[in-house]
């Protein structure tokens, strides 16, 4: 197809949304980035947009469906198609889709992805294995929730595991829920939904289903290993393409995977469901309604040969996103993490881009950047990326690397901070 003109509606700043842009472009088509402050994507601490995946920029209001509507449907190039791969613009991306009759996710099931407090209702309701849980509107309803310690307290609509905090007791409980409850907007400046969602916490191993979603039919493209942070919070910090799983683990995640998507109504998209693997089988830790951030859909291209962005570009202009691969190899990628602070030195570089299996290197940051403490594991100062015959040499590889990294850095004054 040719003359195909694409509007993403913001993006994330992990990888995945630049690389659907980048293959939009490799195309031949025209991209469009509709953003409200295009300086959010230059800030240090994230991946930088590359400046060549797309051809202009539109600055609106993108909280506003009808303004997005409006201002895309005047131009002379109406877009073909409308998509993001942002957390918190899926919705507002459904709703801009529907008024502008382009082909899309569905409002309400997106709604349930981003509502967690409705995503886990709709669950529960469907027999999908989830946690105990309770809805919190106050830190004393919120320490009076009975299940269980330690548990877990989270917001209810954030996105990188931003806010999910293990708490011991129910003091804690309370003190990071009144935390929760102050903290009204999220990164982009939205108003965050009000209350916050008490878990039981889940002992086990966390992994992620990669899916496309198109007429209905469910379509497993990988299975995805994590690595997190100790308790008491959970930032990703690693992921490995492959998830090495016994067959029968497998195919009982699988099948949770679809079960989950069926409870909220998901039938079109992207979606990265993440499941924990408890004593008692998988059980559903919650659903993104986009493609996995955090380069995972990197990985399942070097791992696999399936190219996810592609997919879901074919989806959004109604082409065949091909089938599910049936064989891979193994890929990682490792975050090196900041310690909060001014960055004074980042050395072994080099050095990590020589080691066995190593495709990629890069830093995000130059000495004297300065980053803030209570953002030390969200933000990134880099990542290696590596492949391999098998999962488990490409995780071990990814580590080695990493650790030829050296960071250096000092503490700053609160004033001094971005």
């Amino acid at each position: 197809m040719t003359g195909i003109h694409v509007a993403f509606l913001e993006t994330n700043r992990t990888g995945s949304g630049y690389e659907v842009m980048r293959v939009a472009k490799q195309r031949g088509w025209r991209v469009t980035l509709v953003a409200k402050d295009f300086d959010f994507y230059l800030q240090p601490g994230q991946q930088p947009i590359p400046m060549d995946v797309f051809d202009e920029v539109v600055k609106v209001d993108t909280d506003d469906p009808e303004a997005v509507a409006e201002i895309l449907s005047q131009r002379p190039d109406r877009p073909d198609a409308l998509i993001s791969a942002s957390e918190f613009h899926m919705l507002g991306t459904a709703r801009t889709g529907r008024l502008m009759k382009l082909r899309g996710q569905d409002p309400e099931a997106v709604r349930a992805c981003r509502d967690k407090s409705l995503g886990r209702q709709l669950a529960a309701s469907a027999g999908v294995p989830i946690p105990k849980f309770v809805l919190a509107a106050t830190p004393e309803e919120a320490a009076a929730a009975d299940v269980g310690f330690p548990c877990v307290v989270k917001p209810l609509d954030d996105s990188g595991s931003y806010g999910v905090r293990l708490c011991a007791n129910s003091q804690e409980v309370a003190d990071h829920a009144k935390a929760l409850l102050e903290w009204t907007h999220n990164e982009v400046g939205q108003a965050k939904l009000p209350g916050v969602l008490v878990e039981e916490f889940m002992h086990g191993r966390e992994i992620s289903v990669e899916v496309i979603v198109a007429d209905s039919k469910v379509n497993i493209i990988a299975i995805t290993d994590k690595v997190l942070l100790p308790p008491p919070i959970f930032y990703e910090i690693g992921h490995t393409v492959p998830a090495s799983l016994d067959p029968e683990v497998e195919r009982a995640c699988r099948e949770a995977a679809v079960q989950a998507l069926a409870a909220i109504g998901y039938d079109f998209g992207a979606a990265h469901v993440e499941l924990m693997l408890t004593d008692d089988g998988p059980k559903l830790v919650e659903i993104n309604c986009r493609l996995a951030g955090d380069q995972i859909t990197r990985l399942v291209k070097l791992a696999t040969g399936y190219d996810m962005h592609a997919a879901l570009l074919d989806i959004y202009l109604g082409t065949d996103p091909g089938a599910p691969p049936s064989s891979q190899g193994g890929a990682a990628i490792v975050f090196v993490p900041s310690p909060g602070g001014r960055i004074l030195k980042l050395d072994g570089v080099e050095a990590a881009r020589s080691m066995p299996h190593v495709v990629d290197v890069a830093t995000f940051v130059e000495p004297g950047a300065v980053l803030p403490v209570e953002a030390a594991g969200y933000d990134r100062l880099g990542y290696v990326v590596t492949v391999a015959p098998d999962g488990p040499t490409a995780a071990s590889s990814a580590q080695a690397a990493l650790g030829a990294i050296q960071v250096d850095a000092e503490a700053v004054a609160e004033s001094d901070l971005r």
